[in-house]
């Protein structure tokens, strides 16, 4: 007797992943500030839309990783955690980036680290629409649908974002 129940096909789930997987992994570590935890919830997210996947897009790809990512915060009560400090990697990658000038790899490393507090600061609305938007290239229409808010709304919280990390980088004392 045939099971009622379709079983996932791995070649859906390997599609869908392989369309989408680094933009959310990218997405989810703004979101928590934990690589480790982005991957575990990328798996989540991949899982829960393995019965869509073949009508998943990338608007209900993020939705989902979002609501992962949300649903564990809520749980764990994580605050704070958005930031990770600099790594020698992170100032090795730096130091090549500006040659070999020190000086502009400490600049580098310092406004690196600048951004990222600044992005770890703001909420998480502006937070995810400044991200979407800039990072990820959506359209305010497609992050709308993501986030559920009127394309305005996107345009508004991407605005006050980037205020927001405008001033924070200014007291900083990195010029923007």
């Amino acid at each position: 007797m045939p099971d009622a129940c379709p079983k996932p096909s791995p070649d859906r789930l390997t599609a869908l992943v392989a369309a989408h997987a680094a933009s959310v992994l990218r997405y989810l570590r703004v979101l928590t500030g934990d690589a480790e935890l982005a991957r575990d919830l990328a798996q989540e997210t991949f899982l829960k839309l393995d019965a869509h996947a073949e009508n998943a897009g990338s608007a209900l790809v993020f939705t989902v990783a979002r609501s992962c990512a949300l649903d564990h915060l809520r749980r764990r009560r994580v605050r704070g955690r958005h930031e990770r400090p600099a790594t020698a990697r992170d100032v090795a990658a730096a130091t090549a980036a500006a040659g070999s000038r020190p000086d502009r790899a400490l600049e580098n490393t310092q406004l690196d680290h600048g951004l990222r507090s600044a992005l770890a600061a703001l909420p998480e609305d502006q937070r995810s629409a400044f991200f979407l938007s800039e990072i990820e290239g959506l359209t305010y229409a497609e992050i709308a649908t993501i986030l559920g808010v009127s394309s305005g709304t996107i345009a508004s919280r991407k605005h006050h974002a980037v205020r927001k990390m405008r001033e924070h980088l200014e007291r900083l004392g990195h010029g923007v």
